[in-house]
């Protein structure tokens, strides 16, 4: 089972009969500095299920394990919360022929497995990385618009309101998906109080 405390850089979507190279793949990830989660370190279940789409939703980049066959039911769904979120889509085709990928995944930058190596860096120099002192404007941002790190994930209007104080305090514009995966991580780590709402005095513990 997955550490419940541990935050995903890539998530490996793959099918059953790619298993074997995404392990390969997420172990070059880890190699490089990338944690990497694919659906082999899941048991079947809820909680693996809740696991895997928090993974999804933290990553920085998804990398899609792509076979001629096509995706899978499960990948398109990976891979189209993935594009819903603006997260960088990459793609290790398993046969190096296959060349011509559906009309819907033509903008996905792929490499064959003698390239898995230029894969992970172009993922590395894909996200925005965010400073410590980034992440500490996040957090005291986020504290001051007072909603949870869930409600910023269904309603625009508050998240719209943290990107502009974001991006006046820290002198740099990111977008909104992008600051959201990161509150997510920083919430799995500890790292969020809970946002302070005004009129209300504020408990001795708590989280976001």
């Amino acid at each position: 089972m997955p550490n419940h405390n541990k935050t995903y850089d890539v998530f490996i979507s793959h099918s059953v009969s790619d298993a074997a190279l995404a392990a390969e793949v997420a172990n070059l990830c880890r190699a490089s500095g990338l944690e990497a989660m694919t659906g082999l370190e899941l048991s079947p279940g809820g909680e693996a299920s809740d696991a895997l789409w928090e993974a999804l939703a933290e990553c920085r980049a998804l990398l899609a394990i792509l076979s001629p066959a096509g995706p899978t039911p499960s990948m398109g769904i990976e891979i189209g919360a993935a594009w819903a979120w603006n997260k960088p889509i990459f793609g290790i085709i398993t046969d190096p022929s296959f060349t011509r990928l559906p009309a819907s995944m033509a903008d996905i930058k792929v490499y064959p497995p003698t390239r898995i190596g230029d894969a992970i860096e172009a993922i590395k120099l894909s996200g925005q990385q965010l400073s410590d002192e980034d992440r500490s404007f996040l957090a005291e941002v986020f504290r001051e618009i007072g909603v949870s790190v869930d409600q910023l994930a269904l309603d625009p209007k508050p998240l719209q309101k943290l990107v502009k104080r974001f991006s006046a305090r820290a002198g740099k514009a990111v977008p909104g998906e992008r600051l959201l995966s990161e509150l997510l991580r920083l919430r799995k780590q500890g790292w969020l109080k809970r946002p302070r709402v005004p009129g209300r005095s504020e408990p001795r513990t708590s989280t976001a």
